[in-house]
């Protein structure tokens, strides 16, 4: 019996060596997944439209069992930190926005995986080495009450917001930092800032929230929405609330990286979850959620509804700056 065994495993490596080394890695990775069983996804993308993911997921690989925690983006990296700091390697796979989940990837807690998915994914939109990957992307684009604001009236440009007509009907969110870290590099500091200080005068309505500062947009509560996620607008849209988005030059795609822990507990499973997610197949799920996707190949992606905008990719090396970014904003909006 253990001689057939041996044979049999002679057979198979020398079949490997035959095949393309592609056709080989996968079928180790698919061994490999196999023995471990499971994948630990921490996201902070809502419970249902991870749970149509990872559904999908076991679906097609039915040996694995997922495990999913949610947390908004500084609570993620917080419990990550906390849990390597423990010695405790808990997840396998982690997706976010904003620059709180690129600290991860700074201070080396994201391993390499160069996903053949990662090909169609145009530059910006993914690192050189195969550390993340854009998941979904989330354009940030002006939104506005379709009952309070007329089609003359809609601003041409940002600097637009700034006309006295619109002096307490304008809304903020108060953790925008990635967005004015892009606009800072885009138009350059001094611009950026005149911006920003313009809303602070235009008696602005700052509130922790893009979703919150959605439906209170389409309540009525004001008028513009200064900066939102297209993905909200298109849910609100199609909840049959009177919002609809404006997209002014530049439309900056803020990133939902995707990446795969250093540690990971399950590494396998953890690379054939990021092959999945960023498949067609995978990308096609994440557009169901109304996120965007920057495959060309995906059908139905809300990004073809500003396909004639200039959209630059949030440059995620700012988050270096972070704090600093922040700090810089909250000041000149006044916000203690």
């Amino acid at each position: 019996m253990k001689r057939n065994a041996f044979v049999a495993s002679l057979a198979a490596w020398g079949m490997c060596l035959a095949l393309p080394t592609l056709v080989c890695s996968d079928e180790r990775m698919l061994e490999g997944a196999k023995k471990e069983g499971q994948l630990v996804f921490y996201s902070g993308i809502p419970v249902p439209d991870a749970q149509e993911i990872l559904s999908a997921f076991e679906k097609k690989y039915s040996f694995i069992k997922t495990t999913f925690y949610r947390a908004t983006g500084p609570a993620l990296v917080s419990r990550i930190q906390t849990e390597q700091r423990a010695g405790h390697h808990a997840w396998d796979v982690m997706n976010s926005t904003g620059f709180e989940p690129y600290v991860l990837v700074e201070h080396g807690y994201f391993g390499k995986y160069d996903s053949p998915e990662r090909k169609h994914f145009p530059e910006g939109h993914k690192d050189s080495e195969g550390y993340w990957t854009t998941m979904y992307t989330t354009p940030h684009l002006v939104s506005y009450n379709t009952r309070l604001v007329s089609a003359k009236d809609l601003p041409k440009d940002y600097f637009d917001l700034l006309d006295p007509k619109w002096k307490g009907q304008l809304g903020l969110d108060s953790s925008d930092f990635e967005w004015y870290a892009n606009l800072k590099k885009i138009w350059g500091a001094e611009r950026a800032r005149k911006f920003i200080d313009g809303l602070r005068k235009q008696n602005i309505r700052l509130i922790q929230g893009r979703a919150l500062l959605t439906e209170l947009l389409g309540s009525g509560e004001f008028a513009i929405l200064a900066n939102n996620y297209l993905q909200n607008v298109v849910e609100a849209k199609r909840k049959g609330n009177a919002v609809e988005s404006l997209a002014l030059d530049p439309v900056i795609a803020g990133a939902g990286l995707v990446g795969i822990n250093k540690a990971a507990p399950h590494p396998n499973a953890a690379r054939l979850f990021i092959d999945f997610v960023l498949s067609r197949e995978g990308q096609e799920l994440i557009v169901k959620t109304d996120r965007s996707s920057v495959r060309k190949d995906v059908a139905g992606n809300p990004l073809d509804m500003i396909k004639n905008v200039r959209m630059i990719p949030s440059d995620l090396n700012l988050g270096k700056n972070y704090l600093e970014t922040r700090e810089e904003y909250r000041e000149i909006l006044g916000i203690k």
